[in-house]
């Protein structure tokens, strides 16, 4: 049986998360989902058909991230499909929203799980003290571990979406425009004068999103939003408006920045 797990991440969480399942399923093949993958896949034609098919992304303003939306109209049917959708507070209605949008091409979505991390959404302050982060991870690896079981018997299971009293009122008042525009949303990003132009924040991009003119990163207006140049800026020279000077960084302690470097240029093996 083929399994291939394709997984999207920005600070390493959701690649965590995905090596954790290859750990079950050592015969699975990660992917990472990047710029060109869809154009890669189109080309694969003559690849074959996996089994198993499993999709690892976080969550971004309680929906799935533009990339995996847009992923998902190019992604290869299989006899079982499942995806995990990492988050930090809130995972909103991602598993419904990416459900829907794959019945939509005829592919069912057989289970959907949602496992709650550190958060690497800057903006909001990460209040997890070193204790709590290891607890979570903990607890994260026993949520591993009963979903590779789930999918070995192919089990049909969907974590409940986010109670809508809790998050209407949250997308309405916060995420629902935003979500819609979060392309352009890099404007707001600033570089200050500890930047050393080493390039970290161009190579951890996941859609090549920034490029350095004059030493100085340049952001192109294809955001995910996903604050991995931040997260990763080994100066803290990277700020997202104001608000984040005052905040954390975060990225997964066991997931390296070259790790994450690694992957941005993925390309798949011709056959």
């Amino acid at each position: 049986m083929s399994h291939r797990i394709y997984y999207f991440s920005g600070t390493g969480n959701s690649l965590w998360v995905a090596r954790k399942m290859q750990e079950s399923f050592p015969e699975a093949e990660l992917i990472p989902i990047t710029k060109d993958l869809p154009i890669e896949l189109e080309e694969a034609e003559s690849q074959t058909k996996p089994d198993t098919i499993g999709l690892v992304f976080p969550v971004y303003m309680m929906k799935p991230p533009h990339i995996i939306m847009n992923f998902a109209q190019k992604l290869p049917n299989a006899d079982y499909v499942y995806a995990i959708a990492t988050c930090g507070q809130n995972s909103g209605n991602t598993l419904t929203v990416l459900k829907n949008s794959l019945l939509n091409r005829g592919i069912t979505l057989s289970a959907g799980y949602v496992i709650p991390l550190v958060t690497s959404f800057v903006f909001l302050p990460n209040t997890k003290s070193q204790k709590g982060v290891e607890k979570v991870f903990k607890k994260a690896e026993a949520k591993t571990q009963t979903i590779a079981v789930n999918i070995k018997n192919r089990a049909l299971h969907f974590d409940k979406d986010t109670p809508k009293i809790i998050q209407k009122p949250i997308s309405f008042l916060l995420f629902n425009h935003a979500h819609r525009i979060i392309p352009t949303l890099d404007k707001h990003f600033k570089v200050n004068s500890s930047c050393v132009s080493c390039g970290i924040c161009r190579d951890v991009c996941p859609v090549q999103n920034i490029t350095l003119d004059a030493q100085k990163p340049v952001f192109h207006h294809q955001c995910e939003m996903c604050f991995s140049c931040i997260n990763w800026c080994p100066e803290k020279a990277i700020n997202w408006t104001a608000v984040t000077k005052r905040h954390r960084r975060y990225h997964c302690k066991d997931i390296s920045k070259e790790d994450v470097i690694a992957k941005r240029y993925f390309r798949l093996k011709k056959e």
